[in-house]
Protein backbone atom coordinates (compact mmCIF):
# COMPACT_ATOMS: atom_id res chain seq x y z
CA UNK A 1 0.00 0.00 0.00
CA UNK A 2 1.97 3.46 -1.31
CA UNK A 3 1.62 5.69 1.32
CA UNK A 4 0.43 9.55 0.21
CA UNK A 5 0.40 12.84 1.58
CA UNK A 6 -1.59 15.74 0.60
CA UNK A 7 -0.44 19.06 1.36
CA UNK A 8 -2.67 21.93 1.68
CA UNK A 9 -2.10 25.60 2.48
CA UNK A 10 -4.18 25.92 5.16
CA UNK A 11 -7.77 24.14 6.61
CA UNK A 12 -10.78 24.62 4.50
CA UNK A 13 -11.74 25.44 0.63
CA UNK A 14 -12.18 23.80 -2.44
CA UNK A 15 -8.59 22.02 -2.16
CA UNK A 16 -9.35 20.38 1.09
CA UNK A 17 -12.64 19.14 -0.62
CA UNK A 18 -11.14 17.60 -3.68
CA UNK A 19 -8.15 15.73 -1.22
CA UNK A 20 -10.80 14.75 0.93
CA UNK A 21 -12.77 12.92 -2.42
CA UNK A 22 -9.58 11.58 -3.14
CA UNK A 23 -8.64 10.23 0.50
CA UNK A 24 -12.23 8.19 0.70
CA UNK A 25 -12.76 7.75 -3.05
CA UNK A 26 -8.67 5.76 -3.10
CA UNK A 27 -8.47 2.77 -0.68
CA UNK A 28 -5.85 1.27 -2.42
CA UNK A 29 -3.61 3.87 -0.76
CA UNK A 30 -2.59 4.81 2.76
CA UNK A 31 -3.48 8.48 3.01
CA UNK A 32 -1.91 11.77 5.47
CA UNK A 33 -2.74 14.98 5.43
CA UNK A 34 -1.06 17.95 6.31
CA UNK A 35 -1.69 22.54 6.14
CA UNK A 36 1.35 24.14 5.85
CA UNK A 37 -0.41 27.11 8.42
CA UNK A 38 -3.44 27.09 10.27
CA UNK A 39 -4.64 30.08 8.88
CA UNK A 40 -5.91 31.26 5.29
CA UNK A 41 -5.14 35.45 5.48
CA UNK A 42 -1.27 35.92 4.56
CA UNK A 43 -0.33 37.90 7.39
CA UNK A 44 -1.54 35.67 9.91
CA UNK A 45 -0.78 32.45 8.44
CA UNK A 46 3.13 33.69 8.89
CA UNK A 47 3.62 32.20 12.32
CA UNK A 48 2.15 28.96 11.75
CA UNK A 49 4.17 28.46 8.59
CA UNK A 50 7.71 28.39 10.31
CA UNK A 51 6.23 25.43 12.07
CA UNK A 52 3.93 23.49 9.32
CA UNK A 53 6.72 24.19 6.48
CA UNK A 54 9.47 21.86 7.98
CA UNK A 55 7.11 19.18 9.68
CA UNK A 56 5.40 18.61 6.64
CA UNK A 57 8.88 18.41 4.71
CA UNK A 58 9.98 15.59 7.51
CA UNK A 59 6.62 13.95 6.92
CA UNK A 60 7.19 14.20 3.20
CA UNK A 61 10.33 12.19 3.03
CA UNK A 62 8.40 9.00 4.59
CA UNK A 63 5.87 9.04 1.51
CA UNK A 64 5.46 7.29 -1.44
CA UNK A 65 4.16 10.45 -3.50
CA UNK A 66 3.76 13.71 -2.22
CA UNK A 67 0.49 15.41 -3.53
CA UNK A 68 0.93 19.38 -2.92
CA UNK A 69 -2.16 21.83 -4.05
CA UNK A 70 -1.87 25.37 -4.36
CA UNK A 71 0.36 27.10 -6.67
CA UNK A 72 2.45 28.78 -3.44
CA UNK A 73 1.92 26.10 -1.25
CA UNK A 74 4.16 23.98 -4.34
CA UNK A 75 6.79 26.66 -4.31
CA UNK A 76 7.10 26.19 -0.55
CA UNK A 77 7.39 22.13 -1.03
CA UNK A 78 9.83 22.32 -3.71
CA UNK A 79 12.32 20.48 -2.28
CA UNK A 80 9.68 17.68 -1.47
CA UNK A 81 8.29 18.02 -5.19
CA UNK A 82 11.92 17.36 -6.02
CA UNK A 83 12.97 14.62 -3.86
CA UNK A 84 9.99 12.53 -3.92
CA UNK A 85 7.28 11.10 -6.54
CA UNK A 86 5.28 13.96 -6.81
CA UNK A 87 2.26 15.75 -8.16
CA UNK A 88 1.89 19.68 -8.37
CA UNK A 89 -2.28 20.15 -8.05
CA UNK A 90 -2.50 24.03 -10.04
CA UNK A 91 -6.19 24.50 -8.04
CA UNK A 92 -6.40 28.45 -9.75
CA UNK A 93 -3.16 29.10 -10.49
CA UNK A 94 -3.86 32.01 -7.83
CA UNK A 95 -0.44 33.20 -7.43
CA UNK A 96 0.80 33.06 -10.80
CA UNK A 97 -2.88 35.33 -11.61
CA UNK A 98 -2.17 37.67 -9.36
CA UNK A 99 1.16 37.80 -8.93
CA UNK A 100 4.31 39.95 -10.59
CA UNK A 101 6.14 38.85 -13.52
CA UNK A 102 8.36 36.54 -11.66
CA UNK A 103 6.12 34.49 -10.74
CA UNK A 104 5.93 32.93 -14.30
CA UNK A 105 9.83 31.86 -13.31
CA UNK A 106 8.95 30.73 -9.77
CA UNK A 107 5.81 28.23 -11.31
CA UNK A 108 7.96 26.96 -14.42
CA UNK A 109 10.87 26.19 -11.43
CA UNK A 110 7.53 23.80 -9.70
CA UNK A 111 6.43 21.78 -12.88
CA UNK A 112 10.47 21.18 -13.27
CA UNK A 113 10.03 19.99 -9.93
CA UNK A 114 7.47 17.99 -9.85
CA UNK A 115 6.58 14.41 -11.95
CA UNK A 116 2.79 15.65 -12.73
CA UNK A 117 1.47 19.09 -12.72
CA UNK A 118 -2.30 18.21 -12.82
CA UNK A 119 -4.39 20.61 -13.61
CA UNK A 120 -7.89 21.43 -12.54
CA UNK A 121 -9.51 22.71 -15.81
CA UNK A 122 -8.16 22.79 -19.17
CA UNK A 123 -7.55 26.47 -19.42
CA UNK A 124 -5.26 26.30 -16.41
CA UNK A 125 -3.41 23.29 -18.57
CA UNK A 126 -3.35 26.04 -21.60
CA UNK A 127 -2.30 29.00 -19.52
CA UNK A 128 0.59 26.66 -17.80
CA UNK A 129 1.68 25.39 -21.22
CA UNK A 130 2.43 28.51 -22.89
CA UNK A 131 5.07 29.58 -19.90
CA UNK A 132 6.74 26.12 -20.50
CA UNK A 133 9.76 25.12 -22.82
CA UNK A 134 8.36 21.88 -24.71
CA UNK A 135 10.58 19.38 -22.87
CA UNK A 136 8.22 20.39 -19.56
CA UNK A 137 4.67 20.83 -21.51
CA UNK A 138 4.31 16.85 -21.12
CA UNK A 139 4.09 17.00 -17.22
CA UNK A 140 0.67 18.66 -17.86
CA UNK A 141 -2.41 17.27 -17.58
CA UNK A 142 -5.76 18.58 -16.82
CA UNK A 143 -7.78 16.29 -14.66
CA UNK A 144 -10.93 18.85 -14.28
CA UNK A 145 -12.60 18.95 -10.81
CA UNK A 146 -15.74 16.58 -10.55
CA UNK A 147 -18.42 16.53 -8.08
CA UNK A 148 -20.79 13.71 -6.88
CA UNK A 149 -24.74 14.27 -8.43
CA UNK A 150 -27.59 13.83 -6.70
CA UNK A 151 -31.22 13.76 -7.23
CA UNK A 152 -32.98 16.68 -7.59
CA UNK A 153 -34.72 18.20 -4.84
CA UNK A 154 -38.95 17.70 -5.41
CA UNK A 155 -41.35 20.24 -4.78
CA UNK A 156 -42.23 19.66 -1.46
CA UNK A 157 -37.95 19.53 -0.71
CA UNK A 158 -37.86 22.62 -2.57
CA UNK A 159 -41.27 24.21 -1.11
CA UNK A 160 -39.26 23.02 2.74
CA UNK A 161 -36.35 24.59 1.89
CA UNK A 162 -37.41 28.12 0.87
CA UNK A 163 -39.74 27.66 4.17
CA UNK A 164 -37.14 27.26 6.61
CA UNK A 165 -34.95 30.03 5.10
CA UNK A 166 -38.54 32.13 5.37
CA UNK A 167 -38.61 33.29 1.43
CA UNK A 168 -41.96 34.73 0.09
CA UNK A 169 -43.32 32.51 -2.33
CA UNK A 170 -42.82 34.42 -5.05
CA UNK A 171 -39.48 35.50 -4.41
CA UNK A 172 -36.82 34.69 -7.14
CA UNK A 173 -33.77 33.79 -5.39
CA UNK A 174 -30.26 33.80 -6.01
CA UNK A 175 -27.48 32.19 -4.28
CA UNK A 176 -23.75 33.85 -3.65
CA UNK A 177 -21.11 31.23 -2.19
CA UNK A 178 -18.21 31.47 -0.93
CA UNK A 179 -15.52 32.76 0.77
CA UNK A 180 -16.25 36.63 1.23
CA UNK A 181 -13.10 38.03 0.27
CA UNK A 182 -11.82 40.54 -3.06
CA UNK A 183 -10.94 37.94 -5.64
CA UNK A 184 -15.03 36.43 -5.47
CA UNK A 185 -16.34 39.58 -5.66
CA UNK A 186 -19.56 39.24 -3.09
CA UNK A 187 -19.76 42.82 -3.20
CA UNK A 188 -20.14 42.98 -6.92
CA UNK A 189 -23.36 40.89 -6.59
CA UNK A 190 -24.30 42.85 -4.05
CA UNK A 191 -24.65 45.57 -6.11
CA UNK A 192 -26.22 44.10 -8.81
CA UNK A 193 -28.86 42.14 -6.49
CA UNK A 194 -30.28 45.31 -5.00
CA UNK A 195 -29.90 47.10 -8.54
CA UNK A 196 -32.57 44.25 -9.67
CA UNK A 197 -34.84 44.77 -6.49
CA UNK A 198 -35.01 48.37 -7.29
CA UNK A 199 -36.68 47.46 -10.16
CA UNK A 200 -39.59 46.04 -8.73
CA UNK A 201 -38.74 42.22 -9.36
CA UNK A 202 -39.19 40.10 -6.43
CA UNK A 203 -35.88 39.17 -6.01
CA UNK A 204 -33.81 37.79 -3.21
CA UNK A 205 -30.09 37.40 -2.76
CA UNK A 206 -28.96 34.74 -0.36
CA UNK A 207 -25.09 35.15 0.92
CA UNK A 208 -23.41 32.55 2.23
CA UNK A 209 -19.93 32.39 3.36
CA UNK A 210 -17.38 34.32 5.83
CA UNK A 211 -14.63 36.27 5.34
CA UNK A 212 -13.40 40.02 5.28
CA UNK A 213 -16.07 41.85 3.39
CA UNK A 214 -18.92 40.10 5.65
CA UNK A 215 -19.69 43.27 7.33
CA UNK A 216 -19.88 44.78 3.72
CA UNK A 217 -22.52 42.38 2.54
CA UNK A 218 -25.85 44.44 2.89
CA UNK A 219 -28.60 46.18 0.92
CA UNK A 220 -31.52 45.93 -0.78
CA UNK A 221 -33.07 42.60 -1.51
CA UNK A 222 -30.10 41.03 -0.03
CA UNK A 223 -29.51 38.54 3.03
CA UNK A 224 -26.49 37.51 4.31
CA UNK A 225 -26.07 34.01 6.04
CA UNK A 226 -22.56 34.22 7.40
CA UNK A 227 -20.91 30.83 7.24
CA UNK A 228 -23.21 27.80 6.24
CA UNK A 229 -23.02 24.36 6.34
CA UNK A 230 -26.40 22.66 4.87
CA UNK A 231 -25.42 23.57 1.08
CA UNK A 232 -28.04 21.49 0.21
CA UNK A 233 -30.86 23.58 1.69
CA UNK A 234 -29.14 26.59 0.27
CA UNK A 235 -29.11 25.28 -3.34
CA UNK A 236 -32.68 23.43 -3.27
CA UNK A 237 -34.27 26.85 -2.33
CA UNK A 238 -32.15 28.88 -5.05
CA UNK A 239 -33.25 29.21 -8.32
CA UNK A 240 -29.85 31.51 -9.60
CA UNK A 241 -26.14 30.92 -8.96
CA UNK A 242 -23.86 33.73 -8.98
CA UNK A 243 -20.35 33.73 -9.60
CA UNK A 244 -19.02 37.28 -10.59
CA UNK A 245 -15.05 36.26 -9.64
CA UNK A 246 -12.47 38.77 -10.84
CA UNK A 247 -10.05 35.40 -10.71
CA UNK A 248 -11.57 31.69 -9.91
CA UNK A 249 -10.04 28.08 -10.80
CA UNK A 250 -13.17 25.47 -11.89
CA UNK A 251 -15.03 25.54 -8.80
CA UNK A 252 -16.57 23.30 -6.73
CA UNK A 253 -19.25 25.72 -6.06
CA UNK A 254 -19.82 26.48 -9.68
CA UNK A 255 -20.23 22.83 -10.39
CA UNK A 256 -22.40 21.60 -6.84
CA UNK A 257 -25.06 24.73 -8.23
CA UNK A 258 -24.96 23.20 -11.75
CA UNK A 259 -25.46 19.52 -10.62
CA UNK A 260 -28.11 21.12 -8.48
CA UNK A 261 -29.85 22.27 -11.86
CA UNK A 262 -29.50 26.13 -11.06
CA UNK A 263 -28.99 29.11 -14.06
CA UNK A 264 -25.78 30.01 -13.50
CA UNK A 265 -24.43 33.84 -13.97
CA UNK A 266 -20.62 33.66 -13.80
CA UNK A 267 -17.74 36.14 -15.34
CA UNK A 268 -15.71 35.70 -17.69
CA UNK A 269 -12.39 33.93 -16.03
CA UNK A 270 -11.69 30.91 -17.86
CA UNK A 271 -12.47 28.10 -15.37
CA UNK A 272 -16.15 29.71 -15.18
CA UNK A 273 -16.61 29.98 -18.82
CA UNK A 274 -15.53 26.03 -19.03
CA UNK A 275 -17.58 25.13 -16.46
CA UNK A 276 -20.75 26.42 -17.60
CA UNK A 277 -20.23 26.18 -21.39
CA UNK A 278 -23.57 27.64 -23.11
CA UNK A 279 -25.48 26.20 -19.80
CA UNK A 280 -24.85 29.86 -18.47
CA UNK A 281 -25.09 33.66 -18.44
CA UNK A 282 -21.62 35.54 -18.53
CA UNK A 283 -20.31 38.78 -18.04
CA UNK A 284 -17.62 40.46 -17.77
CA UNK A 285 -15.52 40.94 -14.65
CA UNK A 286 -16.19 43.92 -12.79
CA UNK A 287 -19.17 44.94 -14.77
CA UNK A 288 -22.22 45.23 -12.68
CA UNK A 289 -24.71 46.41 -14.69
CA UNK A 290 -24.05 43.40 -17.05
CA UNK A 291 -24.23 41.42 -13.91
CA UNK A 292 -27.60 43.02 -12.63
CA UNK A 293 -29.36 42.94 -16.17
CA UNK A 294 -28.52 38.98 -16.79
CA UNK A 295 -30.40 38.52 -13.07
CA UNK A 296 -33.10 40.87 -14.20
CA UNK A 297 -33.64 38.46 -17.21
CA UNK A 298 -34.05 35.28 -15.72
CA UNK A 299 -35.79 36.66 -12.84
CA UNK A 300 -38.24 37.69 -15.04
CA UNK A 301 -38.25 34.52 -17.30
CA UNK A 302 -38.71 31.30 -15.60
CA UNK A 303 -38.94 29.68 -19.06
CA UNK A 304 -35.06 30.31 -19.53
CA UNK A 305 -34.47 29.86 -15.70
CA UNK A 306 -36.05 26.16 -16.29
CA UNK A 307 -33.96 25.59 -19.33
CA UNK A 308 -30.28 26.62 -18.04
CA UNK A 309 -30.72 25.07 -15.21
CA UNK A 310 -31.49 21.41 -17.35
CA UNK A 311 -28.31 21.97 -19.52
CA UNK A 312 -26.12 22.55 -16.45
CA UNK A 313 -27.26 19.24 -14.85
CA UNK A 314 -26.60 17.89 -18.50
CA UNK A 315 -22.99 19.08 -18.18
CA UNK A 316 -21.83 18.25 -15.26
CA UNK A 317 -23.55 14.66 -15.59
CA UNK A 318 -21.59 14.85 -19.08
CA UNK A 319 -18.25 16.65 -18.03
CA UNK A 320 -17.36 17.44 -14.54
CA UNK A 321 -18.57 13.90 -12.44
CA UNK A 322 -16.77 12.87 -9.09
CA UNK A 323 -16.57 9.61 -10.62
CA UNK A 324 -14.62 10.56 -13.73
CA UNK A 325 -12.17 12.81 -11.85
CA UNK A 326 -11.37 9.56 -8.93
CA UNK A 327 -11.14 7.40 -12.58
CA UNK A 328 -8.23 10.37 -13.87
CA UNK A 329 -6.33 10.54 -10.91
CA UNK A 330 -6.49 7.30 -10.18
CA UNK A 331 -4.74 6.88 -13.48
CA UNK A 332 -2.20 9.50 -13.01
CA UNK A 333 -1.30 8.58 -9.73
CA UNK A 334 -0.53 5.18 -10.95
CA UNK A 335 1.81 6.41 -13.61
CA UNK A 336 4.00 8.53 -11.26
CA UNK A 337 4.04 5.62 -8.84
CA UNK A 338 5.21 2.88 -11.46
CA UNK A 339 7.52 5.28 -13.55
Amino acid sequence: MSRLLHVLPHPGGGGESVVRVLENSLSEHQHARLYLSTQREPLRSLPSLSTGIPRTLRAARRADLVHVVGDMSAVLMIPALQRRRSLFGTHGLHMLRRGPAPARSIIRAVVAAADRTVCSSESERVELASLLDSDLQPRLVAVPNGIALHPLPSPDERAAAREALELAPDAVVGLSMGQLEPRKEPLLAVEAAAAVARQGVPFVLLVAGDGPLIDQVRGEGVRALGFREDTELLLAAADIFILPSSREGLALALLEAMGHGLACVVSDVPGNREAVGDAGLVHPVGDVDALAAALARLASDPIERERLGAAARARVEERFTSTRFVSDMRRVIGEVLTA
